[in-house]
This record gives structure tokens, sequence and C-alpha cells, in this order.
């Protein structure tokens, strides 16, 4: 957690573009809330070309916390990621955000922190079950 879902039409994304798409929005999580990059997971769901609707659809899990400004700014600076990295328009990528309290999320076995107290649990004080 973070969980950043990318649905794309099949042969859209080629291995390098996944690769820079994953690399985009973890810089840009991490950029904005500060979180470490160990906890940015990025996963790629292929589909069949829509019929109608946005053809590339993100999806972010973030920890609940965060201000809506933050989200907002998440949301622009990805879908700038998508077009820019695969050139198509804005337009044709949708994205939304949900917000887990971070009391629900296990990473690496251990209760994640509350947003902004991140150092404490790299350094090992977080909670250890």
């Amino acid at each position: 957690m973070p969980l950043y879902r990318c649905t794309y039409p099949e042969g859209a994304l080629d291995p390098s573009q996944r690769a820079a798409l994953a690399v985009a929005f973890t810089d840009i999580h991490c950029e904005l809330t500060g979180a470490p990059r160990t906890f940015v997971h990025v996963q790629f769901h292929p589909r069949p070309v829509p019929a109608d609707g946005p053809p590339y659809q993100l999806h972010a899990g973030i920890r609940a916390g965060r201000d809506r400004t933050l989200a907002d700014e998440l949301v622009s600076r990805c879908i700038a990621a998508v077009s820019a990295t695969t050139g198509a328009a804005p337009s044709a990528v949708t994205m939304r955000t949900s917000s887990t309290p971070a009391s629900w999320i296990l990473e690496g076995g251990r209760v994640l922190p509350e947003p902004g107290e991140e150092d404490d649990w790299v350094a090992g004080a977080g909670d250890p079950t």
C-alpha cells in the first residue's frame, strides 16, 4: 500500500512503457506524500479495447489522512504521466482514489504507520505484528 492499478487496452503498453509508468506513479506518490518508495505497488491489467469510455483507467488506493489538494494533484499528475507515456489525450484517462486507514493495512507483516510517521516505521519502531 499504496496500490496503483492501471487498466489499459490489450497491446497498448509495451514493457518499457509499463516500467516508465510504474516509476512515474512511484515518483509522484513519494514526492507528494513523503512515503517511502518501498510502500508503492503498481499493477497493470490489460483488457479488451473498450467500445466506449476511456481506454485508460487508473485507481490509487492510498492511506487515509491525505487532504483533498494532495489527492487532486496526485490524480492530475498521474493522468499527465499516462498521457505523456502513451500519447493518449488526457481525456482518454480516468482516475479515482480510495482511502484506507493505515491500521487496516499490512506491509511486510507490519501494520502501516499513519501518514507522517513513516520514518519510525522504516527504522523498525512500527507495530511488530
